[in-house]
C-alpha cells in the first residue's frame, strides 16, 4: 500500500526561503513566522542550500552572533543532481518516489529534510520527515 503512495503527496512546494547573504537573525525570524524546519536559501532565484533548526543551533552553540553570521556560513550547500552530475549534493529525491525510499534517503544522508526534484531535475520543493511520516499515519 505505502508503494503505491509517492512524496509527491508530502512536498511543501512553495517553501519559505531566504537570501544566501542574508543573516541568521532573519533566518531564525522567518522560520518563527512561517513555523518551518528548514528554509530553501537563494542566490539569485537559484536554489543554493536549505538552512534547518539544526544549522541555526549549531551556530548558537559556536557562540556565533546570528545577527553578524550569514547564512551562507551555517546552511547545507545544494548542488543539485541532474544530467551533468555534481560534486557537493544535497540529499534530493524524484517527487514519484515512494515515501519508503524517501524515509530510506533521510536516513542513510542523517538529514531531516529532503529536496524534491521532477523528473527532469530540476528542484519542485521540500520534503521533512514529519511530512512523510504523516503520510504513513493517513495509511
Amino acid at each position: 500500500m505505502l508503494k503505491e503512495r509517492t512524496i509527491k503527496e508530502a512536498i511543501i512546494r512553495k517553501y519559505p526561503s531566504i537570501g544566501y547573504q542574508d543573516s541568521l537573525i532573519l533566518a531564525i525570524q522567518k522560520m518563527a513566522e512561517y513555523n518551518a524546519s528548514a528554509l530553501v536559501v537563494l542566490s539569485r532565484d537559484t536554489l543554493v542550500g536549505l538552512v534547518t533548526v539544526t544549522d541555526i543551533i549549531q551556530c548558537l552553540a559556536q557562540e556565533q552572533d546570528p545577527e553578524e553570521t550569514l547564512v551562507s556560513s551555517f546552511m547545507t550547500q545544494c548542488e543539485l543532481i541532474s544530467e551533468q552530475g555534481t560534486v557537493n549534493p544535497c540529499a534530493q529525491l524524484d517527487e514519484e518516489q515512494d515515501p519508503v525510499s524517501a524515509i530510506k534517503v533521510l536516513h542513510a544522508a542523517g538529514v531531516n529534510h529532503l529536496v524534491v526534484s521532477s523528473s527532469n531535475g530540476d528542484p519542485v520543493g521540500v520534503v521533512s520527515s514529519l511530512e512523510l511520516i504523516k503520510l504513513f499515519a493517513e495509511m
